[in-house]
């Protein structure tokens, strides 16, 4: 049976039993009343009039009222207009199985006991649907009775002996389920300051989300998932992104594989970084790693010694000078390999826990959290909607730790909610044959060919090429394959013009296993570059 909206459906004795004396009247699963499809306000309030034709029932105060049009689903209980009489629903169930309106219970005595919205959403959500709902920005979230579509009245307003809560300027409900599209509503969106004895409608539609890439299991526990976390912080976190020496600032960081910090501190000439935050792993997680500070005078990176203690980082070098209430981030000798999708897995997974999903200091509940990253086709847009962060650190939301060749494809919205992009890296990989990779101790550089004067290969000016973070590209050759990075949107060295493409020379060799080998390459605007070095076998190398 359908929802019931003819009065005749309401069998006095069977979906519906009326107590003269208690002045309750309560509806009964049983039946043309099915519970999750109930019954309108409207077809109650009309067999209320049917039957108070009757001497049976018209020597008893009318329980019901409906204010104006009954398509705007205001009603009342316990007042007829004039009078007061104290008449209410029979029981909590009864309540439930009520549609299409919101309503206000009053007491005999004129007092206001109860008020309850008529939430009616609008549009389609997958079959069996959880919706939610929050009565306060900070509040918890609460089922709504039934799956799917919701038409239901919720209390906003209970007087001392109706739970003594008024709750009424705001409301929000959810639609989060494993792999659709997440959709909310609130007051602000439908054009409303507070709720009321009224209905009101939410617009909430999901559809198949394609990004999803794991099923909450694999989540919960599974690679790389476990080691992405979220963070919101009570203060800023200081991050180059669009610049070099502007560091740009954002209140919730997502850590992939990383730890990222905001208060800092450190002495001149001292060998460690101290958080008093604490949280960071001592089980060599991050030893031998990469600290960078991301702010300040001693802005860089460092070589991570052996972390002994939750609240300390120690380097193998020293500060040149102290600092407090700096931004950081700790890297591993490993970095943990997520892509764009699986983050974003991981953050929607995290959304529908209704449990504190916040690594930083503070309880940020995920299932009523704003949702922090979204896509639009294949960009990665986060902090796009200005996710409230109720530890006060800024809306602005940052990545550390994504993959090298996603930077350009992620937008990251700052606590002004400006959008800041990374330039253009240019990425690739070294391979290297099996002559210069055995012992572990082949070497590789990578030098400019069309720079001005003496900078090119070859001449006694040669410029080694540096990666987009600075560093010259040039190392001990440690596997078969290694990443590299060009800044081609920024890289000015020995007077090149940015943003062109640059040709390069890469040597390399292996005293003992490989002869000295070069290769030339021109660097172009992509990622997923291959320079290929390929040694003939040393025989001729000799050091006795």
């Amino acid at each position: 049976m359908a929802k019931i909206i003819d009065p005749d459906y309401l069998n006095v004795g069977t979906e519906l039993v009326i107590d003269t004396s208690a002045k309750t009247f309560t509806l009964a699963a049983t039946g043309n009343l099915v519970a999750k499809d109930g019954v309108s306000i409207q077809a109650l309030y009309s067999r209320f009039i049917e039957l108070w034709t009757t001497a049976a029932y018209n020597k008893y105060p009318f329980p019901s009222y409906v204010i104006g049009d009954p398509r705007a689903g205001m009603f009342v209980f316990g007042f007829d207009g004039a009078s007061y009489s104290g008449w209410k629903p029979g029981d909590a169930a009864t309540r439930t199985y009520l549609r299409d309106g919101g309503w206000a219970e009053y007491t005999s005595g004129g007092v206001l006991a109860r008020q309850h919205v008529g939430v009616v959403t609008l549009g389609d959500v997958s079959t069996n649907a959880q919706l939610y709902y929050q009565r306060t920005s900070t509040g918890a979230s609460a089922n709504y009775t039934f799956t799917d579509e919701v038409n239901e009245g919720i209390q906003v307003y209970g007087d001392a002996s109706n739970g003594s809560f008024d709750e009424r300027t705001f409301f929000k409900t959810f639609c989060r389920e494993y792999a659709k599209l997440y959709a909310s509503a609130n007051l602000s969106l439908i054009g409303e300051t507070s709720t009321g004895p009224f209905k009101i409608g939410m617009p909430i539609t999901n559809s198949d989300d394609l990004k999803v890439t794991a099923t909450d299991t694999t989540v919960a526990s599974g690679a790389p998932y476990a080691s992405i976390k979220v963070r919101y912080f009570s203060g800023t976190y200081s991050r180059d992104v669009d610049t070099v020496d502007s560091p740009r600032d954002f209140g919730i960081v997502i850590d992939v594989g990383t730890h990222s910090g905001i208060d800092g501190s450190m002495s001149a000439s001292g060998s460690s970084l101290t958080s008093a935050a604490s949280g960071i792993p001592t089980d060599g997680t991050f030893d031998g790693g990469v600290l960078t500070i991301h702010e300040g005078t001693n802005k860089g990176t460092y070589t991570i010694g052996t972390i002994v203690s939750g609240t300390e980082v120690p380097i193998t070098t020293t500060f040149a000078s102290s600092g407090a209430d700096i931004s950081f981030s700790l890297q591993r000798v490993t970095p943990i390999t997520a892509s764009k999708s699986q983050i974003y897995t991981k953050l929607q997974y995290l959304y529908r826990q209704n449990a504190n999903i916040n690594s930083a200091a503070g309880t940020t509940t995920g299932n009523t959290a704003d949702i922090t990253l979204t896509f639009a086709g294949d960009q990665l847009e986060a902090g796009r909607y200005i996710p409230a962060n109720v530890q006060g650190g800024g809306t602005g939301v940052y990545i550390e730790g994504f993959g090298q060749d996603d930077a350009t494809t992620i937008d990251f919205y700052d606590n002004g909610g400006v959008k800041r992009n990374f330039p253009f890296n240019s990425t690739g990989t070294f391979t290297f044959n099996s002559f210069l990779t055995q012992g572990g101790a082949g070497y590789y550089r990578m030098y400019f060919t069309d720079l001005p004067g003496d900078a090119d290969y070859g001449l006694t000016g040669a410029i080694t090429v540096n990666n987009k973070d600075g560093v010259p590209i040039a190392g001990t050759i440690t596997g078969a394959s290694i990443p590299w990075s060009f800044a081609y949107d920024t890289n000015v060295q020995g007077g090149r013009t940015s943003g062109t493409n640059a040709a390069v020379t890469v040597v390399a060799g292996n005293p003992g296993y490989g002869k000295p080998v070069t290769t030339t390459y021109t660097i172009t605007r992509t990622t997923g570059q291959n320079i290929s070095l390929t040694s003939e076998q040393d025989r001729g190398y000799s050091n006795p």
